[in-house]
């Protein structure tokens, strides 16, 4: 199994700009033919999109925050006060992801060759552990406010600027999240899933103002306990996901798949396996693909099949593709008979998923190919050994070599 990298493949170092780090790819058509989220053209577009909304909900949050603090302190009423505490957190969030933004646009350099867009994970996770933190810690407060109820007093204008901050969350949430699939940022998807759940808690606070007002009933306790609830529970969940981004999650299938076989159209491939990818922030990913080429081409050959697929990727999708090859021989019978007669074979064991690169050396009467497991499979050794052992009564005058894989994108 060789490989090849070409010198005229985008590199880090090549793709780095003044930002070091690689441009992201523009609006494009999709994998599939369908349209994709804009994407800025230039990485410091992107950041500047980020920033301006970044501090539109900062703006957003400090004054929804001073408004709710001053009718809430004004009515006794501690699922104001804690809702505007909550805008206020919502406004140090996007502080942190202005300041993740500009920390991630920092140059590569010989620590960091691909930069530093993954500081970008780490702002979005501060900005969930945020959320996280001020859902519980108010839930003890509310847990209090329920032991030792008292009488809230509310009037038209609490109603009044409730009502409004409503309105402004789920026009704030909306609008960051456009930005966020727009940009690709997590941090900014984080604040507008948030800005869009405190729409729904303070409409709860709505109707805690409505029972008093109605009926002299405080049950601002309550509210403010659902509130410290649904906050806390935005919060794990984002930093459930965002974790899961930063230790190595798989990538879309669809763009997997997609990905695979537009490389796959590219004459003479015959198959493309083995697709890994590695992100190193929300538009750089770098990775490599094993193309199954028929086993005549010439180095010169191979060598410019992979900069044209290599080039191709880096254009239409702003991954950097290194190619190794598999020689496969189709016109040659006995490689034939094998790939048709052990294919069958080797699926027919549970928790094989695919079988590719299949090599036969005829002077040594020697067998080898690749088995992508399943996850299910835990004990590799002995599931190779399975394979080999039932080849071999089958093929007693092969030798069979197994290289096990796992399936890293769908």
């Amino acid at each position: 199994m060789a490989s090849t990298r070409t010198d005229e493949k985008p590199t880090a170092e090549k793709t780095a700009g003044k930002t070091g780090r690689a441009p992201a790819s523009g609006a494009s058509r999709g994998l599939s033919g369908e349209s994709i989220p804009y994407a800025p053209a230039d990485e410091r577009d992107r950041n500047a999109v980020v920033v301006r909304c970044g501090a539109v909900g900062i703006v957003a949050n400090v004054a929804l925050a001073v408004a709710k603090a001053a009718i809430g302190f004004a009515s006794n009423s501690l699922a104001i006060v804690l809702d505007a505490v909550n805008s206020l957190t919502d406004a140090v969030s996007s502080v942190v992801t202005i300041v993740g933004v500009k920390l991630a646009a920092r140059p590569a350099d010989r620590e960091h060759p691909m930069g530093y867009g993954r500081v970008e994970y780490l702002s979005a996770l501060l900005v969930a552990a945020a959320v996280f933190a001020t859902g519980v810690i108010t839930l003890r407060d509310s847990v209090l406010k329920i032991l030792h109820p008292t009488l809230s007093t509310y009037d038209w204008v609490a109603v009044v600027v409730i009502v409004l901050s409503i309105a402004v969350k789920v026009w704030l949430g909306l609008y960051t999240r456009g930005k966020a699939r727009e940009t690709r940022s997590d941090a900014l998807d984080a604040s507008g899933v948030d800005a869009l759940f405190d729409a729904l808690v303070t409409g709860a606070t709505l109707v805690g103002i409505a029972v008093t007002m109605l009926w002299h009933v405080t049950i601002d306790g309550w509210v403010s306990a659902l509130i410290s609830l649904v906050v806390a529970k935005s919060g794990w969940d984002m930093l459930r996901s965002i974790v899961s981004e930063i230790l190595g999650e798989r990538i879309d299938p669809k763009l997997a798949r997609g990905l695979r076989a537009e490389i796959a159209s590219f004459p003479p491939v015959i198959g493309a396996h083995d697709l890994f990818l590695d992100s190193f922030g929300p538009n750089e990913m770098i990775g490599s693909v094993h193309l199954e080429v028929p086993a005549n081409m010439t180095a010169m050959e191979i060598d410019t099949l992979s900069r044209k697929i290599s080039d191709r990727v880096y254009r239409e999708h702003n991954i950097i593709l290194t190619c190794g090859v598999y020689g496969a021989d189709p016109e040659d019978p006995e490689w034939k008979k094998f790939n048709d007669s052990i294919r069958a074979e080797v699926m027919a064991h549970e928790g094989v998923l695919s079988m590719h690169g299949l090599y036969v050396d005829h002077d040594h009467n020697r067998v080898v190919f690749d088995v992508v497991r399943d996850f299910s499979v835990t004990d590799v050794e002995a599931f190779k050994g399975r394979i080999v052992d039932d080849l071999e009564k089958r093929h007693p005058d092969y030798t069979f070599t197994v290289h096990v894989d796992v399936d890293y994108a769908e």
